[in-house]
């Protein structure tokens, strides 16, 4: 394929995100289960975790995020053909739209300048507005489309003005990444915005992404391992990814403040709050239909280690595996990592 080596679903800067952690929780599950024949990942984010259990043999895994975002990539990588027509299919579209002419849009009047580069800005109205229309027109099937949206968000944050999250942007949008000896932006912002395959995942088991809040109660299947990896602290996903979600959800809302936010009230999560996490961990609890349940929590989570533990406890016996980790944090300034410790809770069903 055109445009650079294909990126994955973890080819991106995710906070969170278990890609390095993903080998040992995935050692910890088959250690103590085996590999399950269905697994659940009830908040999946990049997927790290469910792409590692396909890897290690799971044959029906169902990968569940409240993120549009997420979800597109994650079913873009997972849907995409692997045989030789299909890639050709995928590469000419690629290859037509990174060939479309710049246009203003909604994206260079919302993003322009703060999140992204003019230029940049122009391209991706283009590319976003005939993706878009490709599906429209049903010139393109609803998993070609999902892999085009999930081509053009992953392009979208090597571009992005941000340090991983989009809570806010960079303040030298418009100088040198390095001033002084200072790095104060990523390199890559003004790099063209260009689309990058994004790489099919090998066969082998079934993905099922499910596009859901496991907060707000949805039934959960039976499965033989239950991973949750549930936000740990007051930093809303829903705003650290906001602008990702609206270049996904595409109703191009009305944006306020200077961080360029739309209304995100129905993607708030009781996980991020310290008023309605605890139940917002037991009502999931209460749902999950498992043999083996692993939950991953922070060490300086709004939840308590004890406090989990004992949930836990009512639910079967608990293991607490450990794992210390550096915090992402990396990118411009003098910024330092620190490290925490990755909690992996282990619960095995009584009876």
């Amino acid at each position: 394929m055109p445009s650079g080596t294909p990126l994955t679903p973890c080819n991106r800067k995710y906070l969170g995100s278990k890609r390095l952690l993903r080998g040992r929780i995935a050692d910890r599950i088959v250690e103590a289960a085996g590999v399950p024949g269905a697994f659940l990942d009830g908040f999946c984010g990049t997927g790290a975790v469910s792409l590692e259990m396909l890897a290690r043999g799971a044959e029906r895994i169902t990968a569940v995020d409240n993120l549009r975002s997420n979800c597109a990539i994650l079913r873009g990588a997972c849907g995409a053909p692997t045989d030789p027509a299909g890639c050709a299919r995928l590469s000419g579209l690629l290859e037509m739209l990174n060939g479309l002419a710049p246009r203003d849009g909604y994206i260079t009047e919302s993003y322009a300048g703060t999140y992204f580069t003019s230029p940049n800005c122009r391209r991706m109205d283009a590319m976003r507005e005939a993706i878009e229309r490709l599906r429209a027109d049903g010139a393109v099937s609803a998993v070609e489309h999902e892999w085009l949206l999930g081509c053009f968000l992953l392009a979208a944050d090597r571009v992005a003005n941000t340090l991983g999250q989009y809570d806010a942007f960079l303040k030298h949008l418009d100088t040198a990444s390095t001033v002084g000896g200072r790095h104060v932006r990523d390199g890559r912002v003004t790099d063209p915005f260009v689309l990058r395959p994004l790489a099919a995942v090998p066969r082998g088991g079934v993905v099922t992404v499910v596009e859901a809040d496991l907060a707000a109660g949805p039934e959960l299947p039976v499965v033989d391992v239950v991973y949750l990896d549930p936000p740990y602290n007051g930093r809303q996903y829903c705003d650290n990814y906001h602008v990702l979600e609206n270049l996904a959800r595409w109703t191009r809302p009305e944006l306020r403040g200077r961080t360029r936010k739309f209304d995100r009230t129905g993607l708030r999560s009781p996980f991020s709050t310290r008023r309605g996490a605890a139940g917002a961990f037991a009502a999931v609890l209460h749902r999950v239909r498992a043999r083996h349940l692993f939950v991953s929590y922070g060490s300086e989570g709004i939840l308590p280690r004890e406090a989990i533990a004992n949930m836990l406890s009512e639910w079967g016996a608990v293991i607490v595996h450990e794992e210390a980790y550096p915090v992402f944090g990396n990118g411009a300034g003098v910024s330092q990592r620190r490290e925490v410790t990755e909690l992996l809770f282990h619960a095995t069903r009584r009876g």
